[in-house]
């Protein structure tokens, strides 16, 4: 189980531009059957097999996100620079000389309950009645003067603690968030776009030592048949074993959160150029990136997911590189790589959060009405908090209405994780040239909201 792009305007229009290539060929001679390896053997050298510690491929964003995620052959202009800055190229007839996006996304995944057992356990207050029962036992402040009613009073406590204690042990949370503003300047022959963002990814996880449940095992063991005896005790003398309290602040469990949020400038770049006598575009994604990651334990008694906890600072450049080809009977094809040059960071807690290139490929279909697309990850994904790793499948489509609302559904599938696959539904609407888009996913652990607004000039 937390954070991170861009968006609007995936519109019928945008998706049936279509660039010098097969425009004067014959649309039944196979076109796109002939050429659609020409992209792939472009970045054959960039696949991965090896799972990589990476940040998510693509924002949490109303267009792409209502399309199953989708968007390395279908992004327009407003967020190519996110998915394939290639598609500026592609997109190059959209009518609009500038077009501004803002974008907010958020991710929140918790199949195990982990904030709520945790909320649970803070709430029934058993840690501060426990330590306030050793410590009144400790001062001799016993129960109506009795000793063994103390015992019985800590012996309850302790039990409490160590029944809730494996009822947390070892679940994980995520949280993702982003928000962005991209300006795009399509062209006939300049295409780029600007985007600043901010992202996060991070998770929990529950962390429960073997020896906390040991040495509760022991308070209520010793406190119910009498051996329990005060800190100044604490040491048998002849075996050299604890036989004294073990409070709240002795335990080793903590709630342990890592994650890294990052603050992006992105130059998005692309034109159309003849590779092998074929017209393909070619995109490029420079980028300033702060980046922080944060990495804490706190005890389990006091603990909430936070991101301004153990941060730590550093900057980085990346690129992404894209390239993609339209064909004259509606189908598109593209190839994107993420972070290229990857970094490394190190956290505040000496963990290392790698940032790995990352490689999709995508196909997408326009007709009339009605646009499809798909989008593959070609390499697998560890989380960079604690959940597992990640390798998607998108699946989405469009259905445009009368050029001013459009409905949009998908299927996110995460190949290495069947549990965090998402069914997504969107919808967007334009009113002189305002574009609202909204999108939502969710499965019965996850939930995932977006939302943007662009205006064309």
């Amino acid at each position: 189980m937390g954070i991170w792009v861009k968006i609007p305007g995936m519109n019928m229009s945008a998706l049936k531009q279509t660039p010098a290539g097969c425009e004067n060929q014959n649309k039944g001679n196979g076109c796109m059957g002939r050429k659609s390896l020409q992209l792939g053997s472009l970045f054959a050298l960039a696949l991965f097999s090896a799972p990589l510690l990476a940040m998510p491929f693509a924002p949490i964003e109303p267009v792409s996100y209502a399309l199953g995620g989708t968007g390395v052959s279908s992004a327009s202009s407003s967020n190519a620079g996110f998915f394939n800055p290639a598609m500026l190229a592609v997109n190059a007839g959209e009518k609009a000389e500038l077009l501004p996006t803002a974008v907010l996304g958020s991710r929140y995944f918790d199949r195990q309950n982990v904030l709520d057992s945790v909320y649970s356990y803070q709430g029934v207050g058993v840690e501060p009645s426990y330590d306030e029962a050793l410590a009144d036992f400790n001062a001799g402040n016993y129960v109506a003067d009795d000793p063994a009613q103390s015992r019985a009073l800590i012996a309850a406590a302790a039990g409490g603690i160590r029944s809730r204690f494996p009822v947390m042990a070892d679940k994980t949370m995520q949280q993702e968030y982003m928000m962005a503003l991209v300006v795009a300047i399509p062209h006939d022959k300049f295409n780029m776009s600007f985007s600043l963002s901010r992202k996060m990814l991070g998770g929990a996880l529950v962390d429960i030592a073997e020896n906390d449940l040991t040495e509760l095992d022991r308070m209520v063991e010793e406190a119910g048949n009498g051996e329990l005896l005060s800190s100044e005790f604490a040491i048998d003398p002849d075996t050299g074993v604890s036989s004294g309290l073990f409070g709240s602040a002795d335990f080793a469990s903590r709630f342990r959160g890592r994650g890294l949020s990052t603050t992006e400038f992105g130059l998005s770049v692309a034109g159309n150029h003849t590779v092998a006598g074929h017209d393909i575009a070619i995109g490029i994604t420079p980028k300033l990136i702060l980046a922080t990651s944060f990495d804490y334990a706190k005890s389990i008694g006091s603990a909430d997911f936070e991101t301004d906890l153990g941060r730590k600072n550093n900057f980085a450049f990346d690129v992404d590189l894209g390239a993609a080809k339209s064909y004259g009977n509606g189908w598109r094809a593209g190839v994107a790589i993420k972070n290229l040059i990857g970094q490394k960071y190190k956290t505040r807690l000496g963990n290392k959060i790698k940032v790995r290139p990352q490689v999709r490929v995508g196909v997408s279909h326009a007709m009339k009405w009605v646009a499809v697309a798909v989008d593959l990850d070609l390499n697998k994904s560890k989380s960079l908090g604690f959940d597992s790793e990640t390798q998607y499948l998108g699946l989405g489509a469009e259905l445009n209405v009368f050029d001013m609302s459009t409905v949009r559904i998908g299927y996110r599938s995460n190949l290495s994780d069947a549990s965090t696959s998402v069914a997504t539904v969107g919808f967007g609407m334009k009113i002189y040239g305002v574009q609202f888009d909204l999108a939502a996913g969710a499965n019965e652990d996850e939930i995932d909201l977006a939302a943007s607004a662009a205006y064309r000039f």
